[in-house]
């Protein structure tokens, strides 16, 4: 803004000097000296016009360039704030995604690993079953060939036994045969002693050989067939103890995973894993039976023994491995089991 202001000041000059003249005095001219001195003052008046339109004209003109360089340090900075944010969403996502991606494929590479251990323990258990089956079949044969034979055996010592034993004592036999036909007198008479004692006399020594081969061939023979009881019992203790009753109506519990995601454009996906012996389920049966139902919280007991199986699982796993990644997937599981509640159905 242009202004005028006056400045008046008395300024004071001091002089002095000497005049010198020639005065004629009778015809006699001499010179004659006057000294002099003073002050002389002058009042000065000075005007001072400032015309400030040019600097007015720079002051706003700088104003403007400030006001747009405030703007594009402002719009500068709001964008460095949005390409930041949008820099770290991405590289969030890309960690989220990364991490679930590794547990994922840790996940799937257990599950293909578990799943080659369980077919290959499944199928362990079937020839093991089939050949309990066929070593029962023949344990049975065997027993029964055995059972006859020595029955057989047994029958024919009997038989054997009885005829010796009548061949050895025919006197008394027919003594006893023919006594029968005699009268009472007869059977008072010293007959009877004396055949059973020339009898007696007679085969003692034959006999008692014979019942000593009898008894030894009768000896093996039990402990053959006791020995073959024991073994056969032991085998049908085992058998009761690995092979389930194949009679009765019984609850058979079998281990499915159903897993909700979504994935970027936040569509929803639903599997259920099972084991392929099992019949394909109905997801959406399923998924209306699960959503329906109750899931009540467990207790503390409960959630302890779950806790001590899961972090089992997990040092199984990833105890014996001492890699950044492994400890970092172990980690980001325990803090998952942490965040979550447990619900059962």
């Amino acid at each position: 803004m242009s202004y005028s202001r006056s400045f008046s000041k008395t300024i004071s000059v001091y002089y002095s000097g000497t005049a010198s003249t020639t005065v004629s005095v009778g015809g006699q001219s001499r010179s004659v000296s006057v000294p002099y001195s003073g002050y002389a003052q002058e009042v000065v008046t000075v005007r001072v016009h400032v015309d400030t339109d040019p600097f007015d004209y720079s002051v706003g003109k700088c104003n403007n360039n400030v006001n747009l360089l405030t703007g594009a340090v402002v719009a500068t900075e709001s964008a460095q704030i949005a390409s930041i944010r949008d820099n770290s969403r991405k590289v969030a996502q890309t960690i989220i995604n990364g991490f679930f991606k590794t547990v994922r494929s840790e996940i799937s590479q257990q599950i293909v690993e578990l799943k080659s251990r369980i077919d290959a323990t499944l199928l362990h258990l079937h020839e093991l079953s089939k050949r309990c089956v066929e070593k029962q079949v023949q344990m049975e044969k065997d027993y029964n060939m055995i059972t006859s034979r020595y029955s057989k055996v047994f029958t024919d010592l009997d038989n054997e036994l009885s005829n010796r034993i009548h061949e050895l004592d025919r006197p008394a036999f027919v003594f006893r045969k023919t006594s029968g036909e005699c009268v009472s007198p007869v059977m008072d008479s010293d007959m009877v002693t004396t055949v059973a004692v020339s009898g007696l006399e007679q085969s003692s020594l034959e006999a008692k050989i014979s019942a000593s081969v009898a008894k030894k061939t009768a000896l093996d023979a039990i402990m053959k067939a006791n020995r073959f009881l024991e073994i056969n019992q032991k085998t049908d203790s085992i058998l009761d103890k690995c092979i389930l009753p194949m009679e009765g109506e019984a609850s058979y519990y079998a281990p499915v995973c159903y897993m909700e995601s979504s994935d970027n454009q936040e569509k929803s996906m639903k599997r259920i894993y099972s084991q392929e012996r099992l019949p394909e389920m109905d997801k959406d049966q399923f998924v209306e039976k699960i959503g329906s139902a109750e899931w009540p919280r467990p207790d503390e007991a409960t959630v302890s023994r779950l806790r001590k199986c899961f972090n089992a699982e997990v040092n199984a796993h990833y105890s014996n491995s001492s890699a950044p990644h492994d400890v970092r997937v172990s980690e980001y599981i325990n803090r998952l089991f942490d965040i979550n509640s447990i619900q059962m159905f």
